[in-house]
């Protein structure tokens, strides 16, 4: 273990929205339960995007990479072990929150992007409390989206108790869509892809939809005529049409907002709402003991994200931020170190 603690390569943001530049920080040596970890891959979250308004952040909450050095009393991990780390980076450990598994909702949690100690570096220290193996059958690159994509809608599945005779339908086959669909296959459920582009029909069919719905069709006829589902996962950062989507659920279904919507939520159609005990909630990722059960979940049945690869530099960075941005990249942009 190095006496001496660690440069770090980094890239961080500007004052010039989107661009980024290469900088360095000393890390302290490692303390007893943390473990320095050499970045091998970090996958671009629209998170990052919303944070890089404001300069001198590393950002990056997807990172994958190789155990370099570990603490005297760190026993889960040796080096040379292929690691990743996600949204959550510390918490109280003894809270209710904490006891129950919810640690992600721990009053005292530290999540991305604070301590400016993220993924869009050559290294990282972390706890090792908050650091996952990554199984066998993942590469770096192939296991970084699931950090955090994976993890989120991984995460709704597994909070809505829906039954795998359940229906659930997927709205946006993007970074997180064409991984929810992929899950949601595998959970078992009878699985419809919502887009409101027809020419994704035969890839969601691919990555696991058994049906196809085209939104741009969602004419009130439509919707009357159109099956009802037990669970909507919204995954899309852009306002619907609210009221639709409430009446495509069954009774007892629940509407997941995983995206960010550009304006203010509003449902109109209250008494059905009601009448028919439906649900809209918001979800986040899961805590650690989730993070742990959607990598085995993941390479148990061969899920993996549809990715672009970028250099991690300041140029890379950019141009991996404006592709996605654009929505031509299909369907994860992953950092690589240049080591």
């Amino acid at each position: 273990m190095s006496k001496k603690g660690y440069t770090i390569t980094a890239f961080e943001t500007t004052d010039k929205l989107g661009e980024f530049k290469q900088t360095t920080y000393q890390a302290q040596p490692l303390k007893d339960d943390e473990i320095y970890i050499k970045m091998l891959a970090c996958g671009l979250c629209h998170t990052d995007v919303l944070y890089m308004g404001q300069p001198n952040m590393i950002l990056g909450h997807e990172p994958v990479g190789e155990v370099a050095d570990v603490g005297s009393s760190v026993k889960r991990f040796k080096k040379g072990d292929l690691v990743g780390f996600s949204y959550l980076r510390d918490c109280c450990l003894n809270c209710r929150q904490c006891n129950s598994g919810q640690d992600i909702m721990c009053p005292d949690r530290v999540m991305f992007p604070e301590g400016n100690n993220n993924g869009f570096a050559h290294g990282v220290v972390c706890k090792d409390k908050f650091v996952y193996g990554i199984p066998k059958g993942l590469t770096a690159q192939e296991a970084a989206p699931l950090m955090c994509a994976g993890l989120t809608v991984f995460s709704a599945l597994y909070q809505s108790n829906v039954p795998p005779t359940g229906r659930v339908a997927v709205v946006g086959i993007g970074g997180l869509g064409h991984l929810a669909l992929q899950f949601a296959r595998a959970w078992g459920y009878h699985v419809t892809a919502i887009s409101h582009t027809p020419a994704k029909k035969e890839e969601c069919l691919k990555f696991g939809a058994h049906e196809f719905m085209a939104s741009k069709d969602f004419t009130p006829e439509y919707i009357e005529k159109a099956p009802r589902f037990d669970l909507i996962l919204d995954t899309v950062s852009v306002s619907l049409e609210w009221d639709t989507y409430i009446e495509l659920l069954d009774r007892n279904g629940s509407f997941f907002l995983i995206g960010i919507p550009e304006k203010p939520i509003q449902i109109s159609n209250i008494l059905p709402f009601l009448q028919s005990q439906k649900v809209f909630k918001g979800a986040i990722l899961g805590g650690r003991y989730i993070v742990d059960l959607m990598l085995e979940f993941a390479a148990r049945h061969g899920i993996k994200p549809a990715i672009v690869e970028y250099p991690m530099t300041p140029e890379g960075i950019t141009k991996a931020i404006k592709d996605s941005e654009n929505n031509s990249v299909r369907y994860r942009a992953v950092l690589m170190p240049q080591h």
